[in-house]
């Protein structure tokens, strides 16, 4: 590992343009900076382009990552997760299988999404490729990108997921402390609990899931190694807290 973070020290810098080492003899050089190492996860290179990509990525859905989350800082912090979910999800091959049709369903509604509230067209393969066109994304990539992030919910759903139990005095606790005080405060009626009921269970059951991913997530950064190689992006902890 010792080796690994040397050499990424060495790499820190720059990454150059292989074009470069090609360039005819006649005439000055001109070095070109196509990117650099701004992370190491136990031997994974995380580039600035790869934070870069992720800010993009994520303002097309605000909805799951606010505008105020999505600086360079929090965009490192999420794609050093995924990267260590990765990690583990190759140990267990075959777990988290995402169908086409899977990864279509969920490209058609962000699809959608995207026409009602950025008012554009994106509902038609012209309209759609020039919205992405301008923000520097392919359909392809953001197929890819969604298979990723499928992959990385049903991974982690069957790893916490069977493990959350939701009983039914805790629906009820919900319903009674949280859901009537805060219909209340908006002076609209509460609903029956049985009508409920249901949303409520899902609602606690991912709290639970969430817990379990952010402790486990600590853990995979206290036993690996994750540096932070670039001072602009501050410092990840073990804790997963980053600097500014």
């Amino acid at each position: 590992m010792a080796s690994g973070l040397a050499l990424l020290g060495c790499l820190l810098c720059y990454v150059l343009a292989a074009a470069n080492a090609q360039a005819p003899a006649a005439g000055p050089q001109r070095t070109v900076v196509l990117d650099r190492v701004v992370a190491d996860v136990d031997g994974h290179a995380i580039l600035a382009s790869d934070v870069d990509d992720e800010m993009r990525f994520s303002a097309l859905q605000p909805e799951f990552e606010p505008a105020a989350d999505n600086t360079p800082q929090r965009a490192l912090e999420r794609v050093i997760d995924r990267a260590l979910i990765v990690q583990q999800q190759a140990l267990q091959p075959g777990v988290a299988e995402i169908s086409q049709k899977d990864v279509d369903q969920a490209v058609a509604e962000l699809r959608k999404q995207i026409t009602v509230t950025d008012h554009v067209d994106c509902e038609t393969d012209a309209g759609w490729k020039a919205f992405l066109a301008a923000r520097g994304f392919t359909p392809e990539e953001i197929e890819g990108r969604m298979r990723e992030r499928l992959a990385i919910l049903k991974f982690v759903d069957v790893r916490f997921g069977v493990a959350a139990q939701v009983s039914n005095s805790d629906v009820r606790n919900y319903y009674d402390q949280v859901l009537v005080p805060e219909l209340k405060k908006n002076h609209a009626a509460a609903p029956a609990l049985d009508s409920v009921a249901p949303r409520i269970r899902e609602i606690l059951r991912q709290q639970q899931v969430n817990k379990s991913i952010d402790l486990w997530l600590k853990n995979l950064r206290a036993e690996g190694q994750v540096q932070i190689l670039d001072p602009a992006y501050g410092e990840v902890g073990a804790d997963g807290e980053g600097g500014q």
